[in-house]
């Protein structure tokens, strides 16, 4: 049994179809030329490596194993644009959490509203007939005690 050692190992295209989409969407053809697809991705692919590199040469002069996303704003310094593009996301990310934290803390305080130990055959016995005190349409009112009339 022989191994085929020259084989060309083909590369795992992770963002083929991201990057085809995003080509449409900014007004290339419908279907993008293969070579248009690869290049891009190459670009892209070794764009992130060395993100990532320069941001865990980073994180390990701080004594760190693992990058958090505090460290990219250093890695990312020397370019304005991308800076403010990296806050913009991290801002409105903390704002969908806030909004997501409200949104759940609404939902248990209706849901716990609904869980009270209320008979509701009760609720229902007390509407369908008004009490000595009440009017037929639900308002109170006061009886009043009139002199001389009997």
């Amino acid at each position: 049994m022989s191994v085929n050692t020259s084989r060309k190992r083909r590369k795992q295209r992770l963002f083929s179809k991201d990057i085809e989409q995003l080509l449409y969407a900014l007004g290339d053809g419908p279907y993008s030329m293969e070579s248009t697809i690869n290049a891009l991705e190459d670009s892209l692919v070794e764009y992130l490596s060395d993100l990532s590199t320069a941001t865990q040469i980073y994180a390990r002069s701080k004594n760190r194993n693992r990058i958090k996303v505090d460290d990219l704003p250093f890695t990312l310094r020397n370019d304005p644009y991308k800076l403010s593009r990296l806050q913009y996301i991290v801002n409105q990310s903390q704002k969908i959490e806030n909004a997501k934290k409200i949104f759940d803390e609404d939902d248990k305080k209706l849901a716990d509203y609904g869980d009270e130990d209320d008979d509701e055959d009760d609720d229902d016995e007390q509407l369908s007939k008004p009490a000595e005190d009440e009017e037929p349409s639900g308002k109170k009112f006061k009886k009043s005690k009139k002199k001389g009339r009997q």
